[in-house]
């Protein structure tokens, strides 16, 4: 009996006319929950901090825009609401943890502290780290209200001027590459921001989305190499310093006049937050920041900041939290100069000692009386 001939021509045409219906049905498709499929939490342990990094091969981590892919690849994502206490660390790079071990973060080093000293607390206290690099405050409210669904008990939300000054989202990726879930949260917060345009039929094909999908699974693939080493971040051995030598210019972000005021700030959004989840602790902290003492050290504190703005912010923000009720720690300059690495907001592993200390100092009192 012969074999029937395999027309090959027939199978391109079949397998094109597969892809296409994929393509174009895709936008329509439910794809499955993330955590259900995910390796982390189940065959491998949760990451100690959100997914980011541009060096997979060295960092076993990677840049996405994927939330769901992002909390699912964490360690809350296994948290159990009902038999712990949870903080939540909400803000910048300096938070995520930039030439940081995972043991050297604020996070880490305040569960450590809190271990050691309230280990006869009944209910045990884990520490999240949901910091995430950029700096815009959009960005945060983004992040801390998809970790709602696993029931924090307290925030510890960490700003700076720049992560409050209006517009800051602008230059958020994670904010701009996910319009649907941004645009939620500015509705479910009544916020005095314009919806970002919204993703259209063709970007949202299959073809246009396969970056997205390639991160998901490229993500899952790094899960054993980050479980065996622990490393999620490269860390050279050497570093561009942050400037201490400043030019001479004190304009800031185009603001006219000699002071901050509430129309060139967002704090709504950390306002909004608040009354919106009244069940949850929130704590605002202005972060640390490098205080040069170099060249024009007396017009500007650091490359980032010149004096005036940068008061006149502090002294806003004190006095309009007090306002609200909102509690409210500044450790501006809590951080020696020489302790910071290679940005103004970023410090090593001895600044991270003198902020958690300060922190846990804060939150000591409510701890002891849960």
């Amino acid at each position: 009996m012969r074999e029937p001939k395999i027309n090959p021509w027939r199978i391109i045409w079949k397998t094109l006319l597969v892809l296409l219906v994929v393509n174009f049905v895709y936008p329509w498709l439910k794809v499955p929950n993330f955590s259900a499929i995910s390796l982390y939490n189940s065959v491998f342990p949760g990451r100690q901090r959100l997914p980011f990094g541009e060096n997979p091969g060295l960092s076993y981590n990677l840049t996405l825009d994927d939330i769901n892919a992002m909390f699912d690849s964490h360690r809350i994502a296994a948290a159990d609401a009902t038999a712990e206490y949870s903080i939540v660390l909400i803000g910048d790079s300096s938070i995520w943890g930039t030439l940081l071990e995972n043991d050297q973060t604020i996070a880490a080093r305040l569960q450590a502290i809190i271990d050691s000293r309230l280990s006869t607390r009944d209910e045990p206290t884990r520490v999240y780290n949901l910091g995430y690099p950029t700096i815009s405050v959009l960005k945060d409210l983004v992040i801390v209200d998809q970790a709602l669904r696993y029931e924090p008990d307290m925030v510890i939300w960490f700003v700076t001027l720049n992560s409050l000054v209006k517009d800051s989202y602008k230059d958020a990726p994670i904010v701009l590459n996910n319009p649907e879930k941004t645009n939620a949260v500015i509705n479910k917060y009544a916020l005095d921001i314009g919806e970002l345009p919204r993703q259209n039929y063709w970007e949202r094909t299959f073809i246009n989305q396969r970056r997205s999908i390639y991160d998901r699974i490229h993500l899952q693939l790094l899960a054993p190499m980050w479980a065996s080493t622990g490393i999620d971040q490269y860390i050279p051995e050497e570093f561009s310093p942050a400037a201490r030598d400043l030019d001479a210019d004190d304009a800031y972000e185009g603001i006219a006049g000699d002071s901050i005021s509430e129309g060139d700030l967002d704090i709504s959004v950390i306002a909004n937050f608040i009354e919106k989840n009244p069940d949850v602790e929130v704590i605002v902290v202005n972060e640390p920041i490098l205080i040069s003492t170099g060249e024009n050290s007396e017009i500007r504190y650091n490359l980032y900041y010149p004096r005036w703005a940068f008061d006149s912010y502090r002294e806003f923000l004190s006095t309009k939290f007090a306002e609200m009720e909102i509690q409210y720690i500044d450790l501006w300059d809590a951080v020696p100069e020489f302790l910071f690495t290679n940005s103004a907001i970023h410090y090593n592993e001895q600044g991270v000692d003198i902020v958690s200390e300060k922190i846990y100092s804060f939150i000591e009192k409510d701890l002891r009386s849960k």
